[in-house]
C-alpha cells in the first residue's frame, strides 16, 4: 500500500513536471513567432521603402550629366567635359533632349561656342552663367523659354538671337556680360525685363521685324535695325 501511494505520488509529481515544461516551451514559442512577426514587419517596411523610393535619376553619357524627364525626353544637368566646342547632342538613349537644366554649364571656363540641339524647348535658370570664356551661342529656334540669368556674366558674348518661339527675355538674362554688342530679338518676343541687359554697357544694336523690339530700342538709345528692311533692300539700309 504504501508502495502504491509513492508511486502515484512521483507520477503526480512528473505530470506537473511535463506541465511545467510544456507551458514554457509554449511561451518561448510565443516569444519566437513575436520576435519574428517583428522581423517580417520590419522587412516588409524597407521592402515597401526600397519599392518606393527611386534611384538616383542622373545619368552619365561622355561629359554629360542626365536625366530623364516624365515626358520620356531628357535634361542635362551638367556638363564634366573639357571640349572648347560644344554640339550638345540631339538624344540621349534614343530620347529627345528638350531642356538644358538649371545650372548646367554654369561656371564653366573652357567652352567657347555652344550648339543647342535643334529640339531643345527650354534653357533653365543660370544654364551658362559664369562661361567665362564663351563667344558664341546658338539658340535653336525650337527654344520656347530662356530661365533668368541664363547667360549672364559670360563677357566674351558679343551677340546673342533670341528665337521666335521665346515671348519674354527674363530679369537679368545677360547681366554683365560686358562685350555683348548686340542682340536680335524676333517678332515672337513681346516683353523684356527691365534689367534683362543690366551691365552689359557695349550694347549698341538690336535687330528686329517688330514694332516692340523697335520701341524697346528707342526708349534704351541702342540702335534699330529693321531685319525686314535688311531682307529687302540688303546694304543699302545703311
Amino acid at each position: 500500500m504504501e508502495e502504491r501511494r509513492k508511486w502515484l505520488r512521483d507520477a503526480g509529481i512528473l505530470v506537473m513536471v511535463l506541465i511545467a515544461i510544456i507551458g514554457i516551451a509554449s511561451a518561448e514559442q510565443e516569444v519566437r513567432d513575436d520576435v519574428t512577426g517583428e522581423i517580417e514587419a520590419v522587412s516588409g517596411t524597407e521592402a515597401d521603402a526600397s519599392e518606393t523610393e527611386s534611384p538616383s535619376s542622373d545619368r552619365q553619357c561622355g561629359g554629360y550629366r542626365y536625366r530623364i524627364l516624365t515626358d520620356d525626353t531628357v535634361q542635362v544637368t551638367a556638363y564634366e567635359g573639357s571640349e572648347t566646342t560644344l554640339f550638345i547632342p540631339a538624344y540621349m538613349e534614343d530620347k529627345a533632349v528638350t531642356v538644358i537644366g538649371p545650372a548646367a554649364f554654369k561656371g564653366n571656363g573652357t567652352v567657347q561656342r555652344i550648339y543647342l540641339p535643334p529640339g531643345a524647348m527650354e534653357i533653365g535658370e543660370e544654364a551658362f552663367a559664369g562661361c567665362k570664356e564663351l563667344q558664341d551661342i546658338y539658340i535653336t529656334e525650337t527654344v520656347e523659354r530662356i530661365g533668368e540669368r541664363a547667360m549672364a556674366d559670360c563677357p566674351l558674348l558679343e551677340e546673342i538671337v533670341f528665337p521666335e518661339a521665346v515671348s519674354r527675355i527674363e530679369s537679368m538674362t545677360c547681366q554683365g556680360d560686358t562685350g555683348l554688342r548686340q542682340v536680335t530679338i524676333q517678332p515672337g518676343v513681346s516683353g523684356i525685363a527691365e534689367d534683362a541687359f543690366a551691365e552689359c554697357d557695349a550694347l549698341r544694336l538690336v535687330y528686329g521685324e517688330s514694332g516692340f523690339a523697335q520701341s524697346y530700342a528707342q526708349e534704351n538709345d541702342f540702335v534699330y535695325v529693321d531685319m525686314e528692311r535688311i531682307k529687302e533692300e540688303g546694304n543699302l539700309v545703311w
